[in-house]
């Protein structure tokens, strides 16, 4: 069975380490059979306002799609962008097009992080989209992937969780089948992304390469005032002490 190919549409400019990011997303084409992730080139940014209604969003993306240079037309695509989406939604999909929005996710909802997140709109768009299933969003909070979460702080749960409602669940594996639920399970539960004290695991591989701590880090650009903190954690402690020392010594000088 050939996999679906999934594009990842970064038409915002990024307020995160793209390359973090991409790197976070394309393990899901080792841990799966049904998709295939893939990051276009794009030299532009098209969605750079501060709000967007959902229905300008679609009707503006054929232009988008058509400056967008693909080797083939891919049967997913996902937008990743920065904006407020129409009544302040996560995400929204139509047809096969999907918008995601990091917007506020660091200001009111971080940790999990934005690219935990991020992985969890990604893979509801998926199952929303799929024609093979009649998936939809409900308003009671069960702690499943697909709540409506009208209380937005809710997504941590669903996250947290990594779980699917029975009922949804049922609908999933008779329309699409069990091996399909499982490896949709293996994504969500997030035991792939490991420990950051594992060689080689995502994790540790996103702290050595891309210097993003899953466990601490929210995801997004760091300030100035982050990259010190961060750099001073990794000085060794007997620098440190030589350092409070000195300033110490200054302090008292002045002083006398």
């Amino acid at each position: 069975m050939s996999r679906q190919s999934v594009a990842i549409l970064l038409t915002s400019k990024p307020n995160y380490d793209e390359f973090a990011l991409k790197y976070f997303i394309l393990n899901l084409n080792k841990i799966q059979n049904y998709y295939e992730f893939f990051f276009p080139e794009i030299h532009s940014y098209n969605y750079n306002g501060q709000y967007y209604p959902t229905d300008l969003l679609f009707s503006s993306f054929e232009n988008v799609k058509s400056t967008i240079n693909f080797e083939n037309q891919p049967d997913y695509l996902i937008n990743i962008i920065t904006s407020t989406i129409g009544e302040n939604l996560f995400f929204t999909c139509r047809g096969n097009v999907s918008f995601i929005t990091t917007y506020t996710w660091e200001k009111y909802f971080s940790p999990p992080s934005l690219f935990e997140y991020l992985l969890h709109c990604i893979i509801a768009n998926l199952l929303f989209m799929n024609e093979k299933v009649n998936l939809h969003s409900h308003h009671d909070t069960r702690g499943c992937y697909f709540d409506y979460t009208f209380f937005k702080t809710d997504d941590k749960v669903d996250i947290t969780l990594g779980y699917i409602c029975d009922k949804c669940k049922k609908e999933i594996i008779e329309n699409v089948g069990e091996e399909y639920f499982r490896e949709i399970t293996n994504i969500i539960n997030r035991e792939w992304i490991g420990e950051l004290n594992k060689f080689g695991s995502v994790a540790y591989n996103l702290k050595k390469f891309f210097k993003f701590d899953i466990d601490k880090d929210s995801g997004f650009n760091k300030t100035n005032w982050d990259k010190i903190k961060e750099n001073f954690y990794e000085i060794p402690k007997e620098i440190i002490v030589l350092i409070i020392g000195a300033i110490i010594g200054v302090l008292i000088t002045h002083i006398i």
